[in-house]
């Protein structure tokens, strides 16, 4: 089972922001942007707190500004209030139709409380504005793969994730996630070179993945490469020394030897 982490968008809001009016935008003011540019970068840096209080400041000057609603969105969510999330990123949207990352955010809010399918509507919403919109990609594509898992109509899902995340790999070929992803994927349909290739690389861009060395670990197994798979388990360990799923594999890999 892959780690199904869902990204929030919000890097490209550390971008240029809109100071005059444009695509029917209002011109925005400049200390709202300023104050904007602030919270994002208290993210940036893991302080919620200073963010909000930046975004909620940057609304003083421009009630109406959605990238400062979405902030505040982003806040809510971190704090693990959905529904506070969930309503200033509809407001943002409903200020900025053509918001990218605020339907992004609403779609991964709403996928977190289970409403799969208004979620899939927002995150396609956003891909329509911005195809290159990584994280909206990343999790359109695991909201997908995790509506296959059981059900019986499992290889059409699964075939329309795969797409998403080769959509998602030309625009972000060092996504590790999606390496990750598509291995998985390749394992629990026996595919285990694909799989062994696609771990490993998830391994390669993100070295400290448990997830990714012990998907390399079970795959060379299948592959009957003992050796290099007990190496793997045990980096693995290495990396994480409480990982049981690991633990054992490693057994395995010692046994298959």
């Amino acid at each position: 089972m892959p780690a199904l982490h869902v990204p929030l968008a919000f890097r490209s809001m550390l971008a240029a922001l809109p100071l005059v009016a444009c695509a029917g935008r209002a011109a925005v003011h400049p200390r709202a942007a300023e104050e904007v540019r602030r919270g994002y970068a208290y993210l940036e840096v893991a302080d919620p707190e200073r963010a909000g209080v930046a975004f909620a400041h940057a609304l003083e000057f421009d009630p109406q500004f959605p990238e400062a609603l979405n902030g505040l969105g982003i806040v809510a969510r971190r704090e693990g209030d959905l529904d506070a999330a969930r309503r200033r990123f509809e407001r943002a949207v409903r200020l900025a139709p053509d918001f990218a990352e605020g339907h992004a955010n609403l779609g991964e809010t709403l996928l977190a409380a289970s409403r799969a399918e208004p979620a899939l509507a927002e995150l396609r919403a956003a891909l329509r504005i911005d195809p290159d919109l990584a994280d909206a990609r990343q999790n359109l594509a695991r909201a997908l793969l995790r509506r296959g898992l059981d059900a019986p109509d499992r290889p059409a899902r699964w075939a329309e994730a795969r797409r998403e995340y080769l959509h998602l790999l030309e625009a972000d070929p060092a996504r590790a996630a999606a390496h990750h992803d598509l291995a998985f994927m390749d394992y629990s349909d026996g595919r285990y070179a694909r799989a062994e290739a696609g771990y490993r690389r998830a391994a390669e861009l993100e070295p400290r993945s448990r997830e990714a060395l012990h998907g390399l670990c079970i795959s060379l197994v299948r592959l009957g490469r003992c050796a290099e798979a007990a190496r793997a388990c045990e980096r693995c360990l290495e990396v994480a020394p409480g990982a049981d799923a690991c633990r054992t594999s490693l057994r395995g890999a010692h046994a298959c030897e």
